[in-house]
């Protein structure tokens, strides 16, 4: 700043310029001189003024934020498969739980059946009245040995193999387009 600005504030304002206004031109200021013309009065210096015209900045995409989108463009969509997912396997869960309720309650009624007809007392009832037979004497029971065994076999079942990510997707497809059609 040159001996003819004084600071206020955070501004700076250049005194001479000002005192050349109608209505700022009596206010003294620290180290003014008076002229006694207007020719005398130093003429200010202009500055040129020169227009420059600068380009707007071309605002061009990196390949880092078009890899950015890319990935969060798959994310959704892993996103949105993913919700999929959950609804095919929720469905499939209500539908077997449907399932295995019924077959609780056939269970229990295969149960009760089962107790009714082989239910000791009821055996004999039925062979007694129904079919006719009476009680066994000491000399007709015969107790028969057996020298086999129980045999159990036991089934190998390989699993399948999944060969990639494609096959997967197919899979999931395969699985969904049930789901989205009906």
């Amino acid at each position: 700043m040159g001996r003819d600005a004084a600071m206020m504030g955070t501004s700076a304002y250049d005194l001479d310029r000002l005192s050349a206004l109608p209505e700022i031109g009596g206010i003294p200021y620290h180290g003014e001189r008076e002229y006694e013309g207007e020719a005398e009065r130093p003429r200010e210096q202009a500055r040129p003024r020169t227009r420059v015209r600068k380009r707007a900045a071309r605002q061009s995409v990196t390949g880092f934020a078009v890899l950015g989108w890319a990935v969060v463009i798959v994310m959704l969509l892993l996103v949105v498969l993913s919700h999929m997912q959950l609804a095919v396997v929720s469905h499939e869960m209500a539908r077997l739980d449907r399932q295995a309720n019924l077959l609780q309650e056939e269970a229990q009624q295969l149960r009760v059946a089962h107790e009714m007809a082989f239910h000791p007392e009821t055996v004999e009832l039925f062979a007694r009245y129904e079919l006719g037979m009476v009680d066994a004497t000491r000399g007709q029971v015969v107790v028969i040995g057996s020298t086999t065994t129980d045999v159990s076999e036991i089934l190998h079942v390989t699993p399948t193999e999944e060969t990639g990510l494609f096959t997967h997707l197919v899979g999931l497809l395969r699985e969904y387009l049930p789901f989205l059609s009906s």
